[in-house]
């Protein structure tokens, strides 16, 4: 009498070490790494003899640590972009305002000086746009479908977004408007 063979015990949904960042945890819900990760807290060592010499840890620059603090919504799932977003940066930009927003995943939208932004860096995949302020003609908020949506033309019902991303919390897409608007001279910033 042959048996059926006997599955492999599945791994319960936890918040695990990221397998692509050791700054990180991800979320497995069971079956799959999910987009949702968080800064991994480390519990402190016993003391030591001699001090384990331990990488540091990015420091934030100072405009975009003080946009993180101005958030008011959940930043869950894009602190790997917030940490990466330096790179993605010229010296003379200054963020304005960032807040938590979802295009092919969990990532961040952020306004500077000079243009906006999304960054979204999964595990198989990355998404990076961003619009300068002499092409934008329009930002546009839709509270309904909270889709904050960025264009190059003039926006009508047949017109395409040069990038679209949700974001959930209208407090920090009107955090993100008004910083566009004191940013931008040309463009027609509307919350619809």
């Amino acid at each position: 009498m042959t048996y059926p063979p006997v599955p492999a015990p599945a791994r319960l949904a936890a918040w695990l070490p990221d397998p692509l960042d050791d700054a990180l945890v991800r979320y497995w819900d069971g079956q799959r790494w999910t987009f949702h990760t968080a800064v991994r807290q480390i519990a402190p060592v016993a003391a030591q003899p001699s001090p384990a010499v331990q990488p540091p840890q990015p420091a934030l620059r100072p405009d975009v640590a003080a946009a993180v603090d101005r958030v008011r919504g959940l930043l869950v799932g894009s602190m790997k972009e917030i940490n990466l977003l330096g790179d993605h940066l010229s010296s003379e930009e200054r963020v304005l305002a960032l807040t938590g927003a979802a295009g092919e995943g969990q990532g961040v939208l952020v306004c500077t000086n000079q243009r906006l932004l999304f960054l979204f860096v999964g595990l198989i995949r990355k998404q990076f746009l961003h619009v300068g302020w002499n092409q934008a003609k329009a930002v546009v908020y839709d509270r309904a479908s909270r889709m904050f949506s960025v264009y190059v033309t003039k926006p009508t019902k047949r017109a395409v977004p040069a990038f679209s991303v949700r974001v959930a919390n209208l407090g920090d897409a009107q955090m993100v408007v008004q910083a566009a608007q004191s940013a931008s001279t040309a463009p027609r910033l509307d919350i619809v």
